[in-house]
């Protein structure tokens, strides 16, 4: 069986799905606007025109349409709404799969009335449509035809890679995140809310694992506040490397003022460590207030301190939240039991029941 995916190649979350369904037999493809290497996978690069925007999909559709039909999948997989969700619309390809990832469907509609045609085609034309949680998906079908279904299907945590190891006798609480170095991240609330916290006299370092476009400003803002000796900028983090990153931790803080899901937060309760997070979009569907972590409004600085601050001056409670956390994902999004979920679909998409395998034992 061969499966197409129209995707970012570089993204890890594409990487992820693209090399499970090429290790569990399937042919697969990437036709994507950014070059890379995934391991069993062939990926079609296509010079991407980024100065063109959205306007770069019509600009290739007749080239990916071309290709998908030389190609001739089994399943064509499109990842993310509004900008290969969109190519894979204007292929007119079946059978067809797209999937929602965020702020595709929770922010671009909203941009401009282009942006909204842009969702609504995309939906309308995919075949089966699945969002990475249940917010998300109660968002997608606000603009998805009436009738058509939106199928919740995480991208979730490989628990053998996210291992923790006990965190006791430090000298020092650490707050910190591992996140892309953007505006939507929140990060520099999580500055403010610990210079606000040094001001009380809780004195806590930060580490972010990471790079953007909003480093340089975030290591002025740092300086500025005065809590520049107490923050560590540790550059660009390969997904393997983010557990020992989240090791080194004992609070992780996720601000964002977008988030679509959250994955980042998963990880963390996989580490064992308590999330304090913004309560928004699809964050409340994986850190549940008081049990796993602690929710606080977004663009918030004083209530992100405070909840900073309880966490770092209760071990026990940091203790409880963390091994909770580590149980959701266990019982809810295992990596398995997600992909297991995918693979399902696929058959369901091909007619093709070896395509669907339970999933892999506990």
């Amino acid at each position: 069986m061969r499966v197409v995916y129209l995707a970012d190649a570089p993204y890890v979350h594409t990487e992820r799905w693209v090399r499970h369904f090429a290790a569990r037999g399937w042919d697969a493809h990437v036709i994507s606007f950014r070059p890379a290497k995934i391991e069993g996978a062939t990926v079609h690069y296509i010079d991407g025109l980024e100065r063109a925007g959205k306007a770069r999909y019509l600009v290739h559709a007749r080239r990916v349409r071309r290709l998908v039909r030389a190609l001739q999948p089994d399943l064509l997989h499109a990842l993310h709404l509004t900008s290969y969700g969109f190519l894979a619309g204007l292929s007119g390809y079946q059978p067809s799969i797209v999937s929602v990832w965020g702020t595709d469907v929770l922010e671009a509609p909203s941009l401009t009335p282009f942006h909204r045609w842009i969702t609504r085609h995309a939906l309308a034309r995919a075949g089966a449509v699945t969002a990475t949680g249940l917010r998300l998906a109660e968002a997608t079908l606000a603009h998805t035809p009436a009738g058509k279904p939106v199928a919740v299907v995480p991208y979730g945590v490989d628990l053998a890679q996210f291992a923790p190891a006990p965190r006791e006798g430090r000298a020092r609480v650490t707050a910190g995140a591992v996140a892309r170095l953007s505006a939507e991240k929140g990060l520099d609330d999580l500055l403010r809310a610990v210079a606000l916290l040094r001001e009380r006299g809780d004195d806590l370092d930060v580490a972010l694992a990471g790079d953007g476009p909003s480093r340089a400003a975030l290591e002025r803002l740092a300086a500025g506040l005065g809590i520049g000796d107490r923050v560590r900028f540790l550059g660009d983090t390969a997904h393997q490397d983010v557990p020992a990153a989240l090791q080194a931790l004992d609070i992780f803080a996720m601000p964002s003022t977008w988030e679509g899901f959250g994955v980042a937060a998963l990880e963390a309760a996989a580490m064992q460590l308590p999330v304090v997070a913004s309560d928004i979009h699809g964050i409340p569907d994986v850190v549940l207030h008081g049990r796993t972590g602690l929710l606080v409004p977004p663009r918030d600085p004083a209530a992100l301190a405070a909840a900073i601050g309880r966490l770092a001056g209760d071990p026990a409670l940091r203790r409880r939240m963390g091994e909770e956390g580590r149980a959701y994902v266990e019982r809810e999004y295992r990596w398995q039991d997600n992909a297991a979920l995918m693979e399902r679909l696929y058959a369901e998409m091909t007619g093709n029941a070896a395509a669907a395998a339970p999933a892999a034992s506990r």
